[in-house]
């Protein structure tokens, strides 16, 4: 199962992967998981792939000798389908968020026009009151020109 790219060769030099992986790692001729390893040769370097768990650096023959180059086209539509997702995910929030501010708006517009009433029956009671006042004035001087007639 050992699949190597056009002009490569396996010279182990490498390092363990931290990064994680959408798949299963295969299983090596030992039968245990393979590990994730990045290059450091020359020619491959950063490259990942799947190597026997216990392949030692400084030892020769450690490990079944396993290796296999790692398929990143999966790892990147595992990221894609993610983004994906996420992309989702964010427009189901705008959409909500869109609607909560659209019924925001129309109770805004609500509550504008129901102080505009009340600006405008509080301007009249003032009118009204006013009006009122002018009248009682009126009257009293109109009681006090007959008192005096």
């Amino acid at each position: 199962m050992s699949s190597m790219r056009p002009g490569s060769s396996c010279s182990c030099s490498s390092s363990l992967a931290s990064k994680h992986y959408s798949k299963d790692p295969p299983l090596c001729k030992c039968g245990v998981e393979a590990l994730l390893r990045i290059s450091r040769t020359v020619e491959h370097y950063g490259w990942r792939f799947w190597g026997c768990r216990f392949y030692q650096k400084d030892k020769k023959d450690s490990g079944c000798g396993y290796f296999e180059w790692f398929n990143d086209d999966d790892e990147k539509e595992r990221v894609i389908r993610g983004q994906r997702m996420k992309i989702g995910e964010l427009q189901a929030a705008l959409d909500a968020t869109r609607s909560e501010l659209s019924s925001a708006l129309i109770e805004l517009k609500l509550k504008k026009k129901e102080v505009k009433g009340m600006k405008r029956d509080a301007i009249q009671g003032i009118v009204w009151r006013n009006i009122l006042s002018i009248l009682c004035l009126l009257m009293f001087a109109l009681n006090l020109y007959l008192i005096r007639v």
